[in-house]
C-alpha cells in the first residue's frame, strides 16, 4: 500500500503528521531563517576580512619589492664613484649588503662593461642554479649599461621553488657614463612561506602578474598557471582595484564556490588574490543547520509517537464503527458496536446501535413489501401472458414455457440476476402484440394467407407499442420487438442481423421455436425432442445465434428444459411451418 494511499485509509497519519508539522516545521523555519541571516552577516564579515587582508598582503608585497628595489638602487648611487678597475676588490662589500639585507638576496654581482666583476649567492643555492642567475644577470646587464635609471625585471619562475625577480641598476661616474652594474636577485621563497603557512587556516594565496599568470602562490603547483578564468581575476584585469566575489574555483573544481578577493600591488602592476572555500568559511551555519536538523528530528519523533498514542485512543473505536458500517452496508445487519465509555465517542457507538437497528427493521418491512411487489407484479404479468394464451387455445401455457425455457439459456450464457428477471418478464410477455390480432386469424384452424400471414407477423411491433407507455418496461421492449429477428438477417419487422438484434431477444427467438416445434398445433403436430434439438443446431447461425443454440443444448442435455409432456420418437410430422 502507497503512502498517499495509506494517509488517505486512517486518521492515524493525518493526526501524527499534524504534530510533526506543528512541532518540526516551527523548530525548523526559526533555525533555517536564524543560519539564513547569520549567512548573510558571515558573507559581510568574511568579505570585509579578505578584503582588508588582501590589502594589507599587496601592501607588504609592494613593501619588500619597493623596499629592496630602493636599497639597491642607493647602494649602485653610492658606488658610482668607484673606479671600474676595483671590481674585483667588491666581493667582501657585496658580503656585507647580503648580510645586511637578510634573505632578501639570493644573488648579488657587480660587473664592469667588459662583464668583469665579482658576486656573492646564497650557499643553498646549487651550482646549476648559480650558473643561470649569472647568465640572466649578464644579459639583463646591457640594459642597465644604456643609463636608464629603472630598473630592467626580469622574473625566473621554475615549478620546484619559488621565483626570483632580478634587478640591475647602471653604475655611473660623475658626467653620467656607465661603466659597470649592480645586480640583485631576490628571492620570494621566505615571502611565499608565510602564503603556505595560511593554508592551515583554508585561506588560498595567489600572486597574479598583469596577465593573471600565477607567480607566488600558496599551492606550489599553480606557479606559472592562468587565471583568467576566474570571474573575480578577470575583473580585476579589467578594473585594478580591491575586489570581492563568490564564484566556482576555476583550476580545482573539487573544492567547489569559494569566496574570493584581489587587491592590486600599486608599484608593479600585480595582484594580489585571497580564496577561502564557503565550506570552509560557513562551517558554523553548517553546524547550526546540522544542530537544527537534529533537534528538529528529535522532536518530530517524540511528536510522531504522541501522534501515534492520541490516534490509537481516538482512530480505534472509530475503526470499529467504520468496520460496523462496513458489515452492515454488505448486508450484515445484525452487528452491533461494542465500545465503551462516556465520552463523544462511546456515545455515537450506542447512537449507531439505536440507527442499526431502525434500518435493520426498516430493511426488514421494505423487503416483505418488495417480496409482495414483486409477487404483485409477477401475477399482473402471468394474468396478462394467460389473457394472451387464452385468445388462443392452442398455444395455452406458451407464454410461461417460452419464459422458463428462455431463463435457462440465460443461466448457461452466464448472464447475471437482472438479466436473467429482464430475460424472464419479456419473455412471459413476448406475444402482447397478439391483443391486436383477430381472433379468426389467431384461432384458424388450418394454414392461414399470405394477407394473414403478413396480419400475423405484425404482433411484435403491436406488443412493442403496448408496452412503451410503460417506462419501468422499457428494458424488455427489444425483447418483445425483435424475438421474431433472424441471425441472417431476413426476420422481422425490422431485418435486423447477427449483432444488431439483441440479446434478450436471441434467446426469446430460440426459446419461442422450440415451443413452437414440440406443442400441437393447427398447422403441425408437436415433434420429437432429438429431432427439435438437431433441427434447432442446424439453424444456428442462420436464423439463431450459435452462442445462444450452445447454450440452449446445454440446458436441454442438463434436464433445464423439457417439452410439455412426454412423447415417443416415432411420432409423426404434420408440417415444419414455426410459427408460434
Amino acid at each position: 500500500m502507497g503512502l498517499l494511499t495509506r494517509f488517505k485509509s486512517s486518521l492515524t497519519y493525518p493526526i501524527a503528521a499534524t504534530l510533526v508539522l506543528v512541532t518540526v516545521v516551527p523548530v525548523a523555519l526559526a533555525g533555517w531563517l536564524f543560519a539564513s541571516y547569520n549567512r548573510e552577516h558571515l558573507t559581510t564579515v568574511e568579505k570585509l576580512y579578505l578584503n582588508r587582508q588582501a590589502v594589507s598582503l599587496a601592501s607588504e608585497v609592494d613593501h619588500f619589492f619597493s623596499s629592496r628595489s630602493t636599497y639597491l638602487a642607493s647602494t649602485a648611487r653610492a658606488l658610482a664613484v668607484s673606479s671600474p678597475d676595483d671590481v674585483a676588490s667588491f666581493e667582501s662589500f657585496l658580503e656585507e649588503m647580503a648580510n645586511e639585507a637578510g634573505p632578501s638576496f639570493a644573488y648579488l654581482q657587480i660587473l664592469n662593461r667588459e662583464g668583469e666583476g665579482s658576486y656573492v649567492y646564497d650557499p643553498q643555492l646549487g651550482t646549476e642554479e648559480v650558473r643561470l642567475l649569472t647568465d640572466r644577470v649578464r644579459s639583463t646587464q646591457d640594459a642597465a649599461l644604456i643609463g636608464d635609471p629603472e630598473p630592467e625585471f626580469r622574473l625566473e619562475n621554475p615549478q620546484d621553488r619559488s621565483p626570483w625577480a632580478i634587478l640591475v641598476f647602471p653604475l655611473q661616474t660623475p658626467d653620467g657614463t656607465a661603466w659597470g652594474s649592480l645586480a640583485g636577485v631576490l628571492d620570494f621563497a621566505n615571502f611565499e612561506r608565510t602564503f603556505v603557512d595560511s593554508t592551515y587556516t583554508g585561506l588560498f594565496v595567489s600572486v597574479i602578474d598583469d596577465g593573471g599568470q600565477v607567480i607566488l602562490s600558496s599551492s606550489p603547483s599553480l606557479r606559472g598557471e592562468s587565471l583568467t578564468g576566474s570571474p573575480l581575476v578577470r575583473d580585476f584585469l579589467t578594473r585594478p582595484m580591491a575586489l570581492t566575489s563568490t564564484y566556482t574555483n576555476p583550476l580545482n573544481p573539487d573544492v567547489g564556490e569559494v569566496l574570493g578577493s584581489a587587491a592590486p600591488v600599486t608599484n608593479l602592476g600585480w595582484g594580489v588574490l585571497l580564496e577561502r572555500p564557503t565550506a570552509m568559511a560557513f562551517a558554523p551555519i553548517r553546524i547550526m543547520q546540522l544542530r537544527t536538523l537534529m533537534v528538529s528530528a528529535v522532536a518530530g519523533l517524540v511528536a510522531l509517537g504522541l501522534g501515534f498514542i492520541l490516534s490509537r485512543r481516538l482512530i480505534g473505536p472509530l475503526r470499529q464503527l467504520a468496520d460496523i458500517s462496513s458489515e452492515i452496508s454488505e448486508g450484515k445487519l445484525s452487528v452491533r458496536s461494542d465500545v465503551q465509555g462516556d465520552d463523544e465517542i462511546a456515545q455515537l457507538g450506542r447512537n449507531f446501535n439505536h440507527m442499526a437497528e431502525n434500518i435493520e427493521s426498516l430493511v426488514r418491512k421494505l423487503k416483505h413489501a418488495l417480496r409482495q411487489n414483486q409477487e404483485l407484479f409477477l401475477e399482473t404479468i402471468r394474468t396478462l401472458a394467460a389473457a394472451i394464451d387464452a385468445k388462443d387455445p392452442y398455444t395455452k401455457g406458451h407464454s410461461e414455457r417460452v419464459s422458463a425455457y428462455s431463463m435457462a439459456i440465460a443461466r448457461h450464457l452466464g448472464l447475471g440476476f437482472d438479466e436473467i428477471f429482464h430475460v424472464r418478464i419479456a419473455a412471459i410477455l413476448h406475444d402482447v402484440g397478439k391483443l391486436g390480432i383477430r381472433d379468426g386469424i389467431l384461432n384458424k384452424p388450418g394454414g392461414l394467407t399470405d394477407e394473414e400471414y403478413e396480419i400475423m407477423r405484425r404482433h411484435p411491433g403491436i406488443g412493442a407499442q403496448i408496452m412503451t407507455p410503460i417506462s419501468k418496461l422499457k428494458s424488455i421492449i427489444p425483447g418483445i420487438r425483435n424475438h421474431h429477428e433472424t441471425w441472417d438477417g431476413r426476420g422481422y419487422p425490422d431485418k435486423l442481423k447477427g449483432e444488431q438484434i439483441p440479446m434478450v431477444a436471441r434467446i426469446i427467438g430460440v426459446a419461442d421455436t422450440f415451443d413452437a416445434m414440440t406443442t400441437n398445433r393447427p398447422y403441425q403436430k408437436a415433434m420429437p425432442l432429438s429431432h427439435v434439438t438437431a433441427k434447432m443446431k442446424a439453424m444456428a447461425g442462420t436464423r439463431f445465434d450459435p452462442e445462444v443454440v450452445v447454450a440452449f443444448s446445454a440446458a436441454v442435455e442438463a434436464g433445464d428444459i423439457m417439452p410439455p409432456e412426454p412423447w415417443s420418437e416415432g411420432d409423426g410430422l404434420a408440417s415444419h411451418q414455426e410459427v408460434s
